[in-house]
């Protein structure tokens, strides 16, 4: 049985592009282990309603691997009410074994942070759950995965 270049070229392809998606999914994967915790926050654009808040965002990766996170739109409520959202909009990468900041920036309207203070006084409790998205960029395209954390 002869085999021709074209099938040799074909074959050590599709093993180089397997081991790299084996690889890819190893890092994707990885970004579940990390840590996270906010570095600082900076307010800015003051405006009527509104102002723009960044969030600096420091990532720990214990893994052996680097960390990936190729996108994440999150919500972040209290007492299940919206009181904003916002998204990583790029892909994040985490070295193995470092940390690594981020920043992601939100609007926060003063109408609805307003409402959530006096409802929690009103309830004299408040109860944090960040609800999110995260997205994975793979060779036959993206795939998301909820995301759910109570914050105590």
């Amino acid at each position: 049985m002869k085999i021709t270049k074209t099938a040799l070229i074909v074959s050590v392809s599709a093993a180089i592009l397997i081991v790299l998606s084996c690889s890819a999914i190893k890092e994707r994967l990885a970004i579940k282990e990390c840590k996270s915790a906010l570095a600082s926050v900076t307010p800015y654009d003051f405006g009527f309603s509104d102002l723009k808040l960044d969030f600096d965002i420091k990532v720990t990766n214990p893994n052996n691997v680097d960390a990936v996170l190729d996108k994440l739109d999150y919500t972040f409520f209290v007492n299940q009410t919206d009181v904003f959202s916002g998204t990583t909009g790029k892909g994040i990468k985490v070295a193995a074994g470092k940390s690594d900041n981020f920043v992601t920036t939100i609007t926060l309207q003063y109408t609805k942070i307003g409402a959530t203070i006096v409802e929690a006084l009103r309830l004299k409790q408040a109860d944090y759950k960040v609800k999110a998205k995260a997205y994975i960029n793979t060779v036959i395209g993206e795939i998301s995965y909820p995301v759910e954390i109570d914050l105590k």
